[in-house]
């Protein structure tokens, strides 16, 4: 947790929450800094640490943790390696820096290691996998410095060796469980790949070997994945500039080109979009936009517009052409950086009449912006949008805040819309957040009878057990049971959370004595369990006096 004199500036978790807002586990320490500050560590960040430090001192430093860390050598010694080249490729008065490829594949093979072989302390395997994947999107920084040079040569020294190494299923030491990082990677890897191609001057065979070299990697991923990377660079690499189609599609009334043979491969717009940042990059504006429309990349040719200062135009084309809310929510954001906040929300407005992906995203920022301009009614039903395109809790508040004394009604809109939605396993937390706000307990709880999942099961439990208590009775022992009959030593904690959560609802319906004779039935019945019996135990005592 990163704190400064306007509060908290960043929060970060190793633990795999994603549900929006931040986990538990941040919030205890959060929670324990305002009531217990002195329990909390605070350490400045090492760059501060080491801000005026003698430079003889930190290379002494430097040399007695490589003594005692000796796996760390290597890292520093490709690192070291690395740093002219890096320097080099984001200096755009040097067109050809001296890349090391052998220390760029030295780096990789390193950050693939086994944990294990790299430091000897625990450790939390998502959490390193994550920031393997990060040290690696370092070198790719290397390639974008070159590629925003114009150097696409430089760019391909540095992608040729961070790809090979990671082929042969080497990558796999980087994919763990639902970790998306590494995959994420790898069509970074395929963008870059295709932006440098389009800026590299080849020669000889050269780019025939790019060829065959990307049909390999290709097909090697598509064992793994029916949209494998590299078809990105590979098509790039097959259809260069002096392609006919592509040649026809930049010049001006080209909207009828035929960028492709046949039916558009699902990898067509991220072609187009490499090419057009190329473009871009080279001041070929008239040509990038000739490119995006004949492309119907709608929302890359009106913020070109906007950026270009051509607004009104923009206007226009936007509400002509516009085709999503997605869309609409690029052209509403640059008009409102471009101080048109009126136009912004013109646009907005009739995005939400769009079908289409990104309505979610279009409603709630509509509705953040209009609430600051006096635009109540504007806002209010932005919000509703929001909330039955995407149902959140947050929605949900925001909904209630912005509603006032129409609020009664507006809520049963929203609760009957949500009763109305299909429930799927993804979604039957959030779902089950909102029912409980809004104390509509058997909408919640039909929820969890649906889902046994503890995640859908125990905020319910734990909001309704005064409620109602036997259905969290009867909730909550059928979450035990399996953990204590399995011998799921590690969750037996989790079991006696739940009998404990079973004995509240239980105190509050006079079946406590009920209660008593399931838990010590259970204690004797797994009297070998020697972690759970103590547990159960414990458990006895604390409801001895009620």
């Amino acid at each position: 947790i990163e704190l400064d004199e306007s509060g908290v500036v960043n929060t970060m978790c190793s633990c795999l929450y994603d549900h929006g807002g931040i986990c538990k586990h941040r919030v205890a320490v959060l929670l324990t800094y305002i009531r217990n500050p002195d329990e909390i560590s605070q350490r400045p960040p090492i760059s501060k640490l080491v801000a005026d430090t003698n430079p003889a001192e930190l290379r002494d430093l430097l040399v007695a943790l490589v003594e005692r860390r000796p796996d760390l050598a290597e890292w520093i010694e490709s690192r070291l390696e690395t740093a002219q080249s890096e320097d080099t490729a984001g200096d755009s008065t040097n067109q050809s820096p001296d890349i090391n490829r052998d220390s760029i594949r030295r780096h990789v093979q390193y950050v693939l290691q086994p944990p294990n072989e790299r430091e000897s302390q625990a450790y939390d395997t998502y959490a390193t996998v994550e920031t393997d994947v990060e040290e690696l999107g370092e070198l790719l920084d290397q390639a974008r410095a070159a590629i925003e040079a114009s150097d696409g040569e430089s760019a391909l020294d540095v992608l040729d060796p961070l790809a090979d190494e990671l082929m042969d299923e080497e990558w796999l030491a980087l994919s763990y469980d639902d970790s998306q990082g590494i995959f994420e990677f790898f069509d970074d890897i395929d963008t870059a790949l295709a932006e440098a191609l389009l800026t590299a001057n080849f020669a000889g065979s050269e780019r025939d070997d790019w060829e065959a070299k990307l049909r390999g990697w290709k097909n090697e991923m598509s064992s793994y994945t029916d949209r494998p990377p590299y078809s990105v660079a590979l098509a790039v690499v097959q259809r260069d500039w002096d392609c006919d189609p592509i040649q026809e599609a930049m010049k001006p009334e080209s909207s009828d080109a035929d960028l492709w043979d046949k039916e558009h491969p699902w990898y067509a717009r991220d072609v187009i979009r490499a090419r057009l940042n190329v473009l871009e990059r080279q001041d070929r504006i008239e040509e990038y936009l000739n490119l995006a429309a004949a492309a119907d990349l709608t929302d890359a040719y009106v913020t070109m517009l906007v950026s270009e200062g051509r607004i009104d135009e923009a206007i226009e084309y936007g509400q002509q052409h516009l085709q999503s809310p997605d869309d609409s929510l690029t052209l509403a954001k640059a008009l409102r950086s471009h101080d048109r906040p009126q136009a912004a929300l013109e646009i907005a407005q009739y995005g939400l009449t769009l079908d289409g992906s990104g309505k979610p995203a279009l409603a709630e920022w509509l509705r953040d912006r209009v609430s600051s301009m006096s635009e109540p009614e504007v806002a209010l039903k932005a919000a509703i949008t929001a909330f039955k395109a995407s149902p959140t809790l947050v929605s949900y508040q925001a909904t209630e805040e912005l509603a006032g004394e129409d609020w009664p009604a507006i809520r049963e809109e929203l609760l009957e819309a949500l009763a109305n939605r299909d429930t799927t396993q993804q979604s039957a937390q959030r779902h089950v957040e909102i029912f409980l706000y809004a104390e509509r307990y058997d909408e919640a709880i039909a929820i969890a009878d649906r889902f046994s999942d503890y995640k859908v099961v125990e905020p319910v439990a734990d909001a309704v057990w005064n409620e109602r208590p036997q259905w969290t009775i009867d909730a909550c022992k059928a979450q035990a049971k399996p953990i204590i009959e399995e011998g799921k030593s590690q969750r037996y904690r989790h079991a006696v959370d739940w009998l404990e959560t079973a004995g509240n609802a239980a105190d509050a319906v006079d079946e406590l004595d009920d209660w008593r004779d399931y838990v010590q039935d259970l204690r004797d019945d797994h009297y070998q369990k020697y972690k759970l019996r103590p547990m159960l135990e414990e458990l006895l005592e604390e409801f001895e006096d009620r």
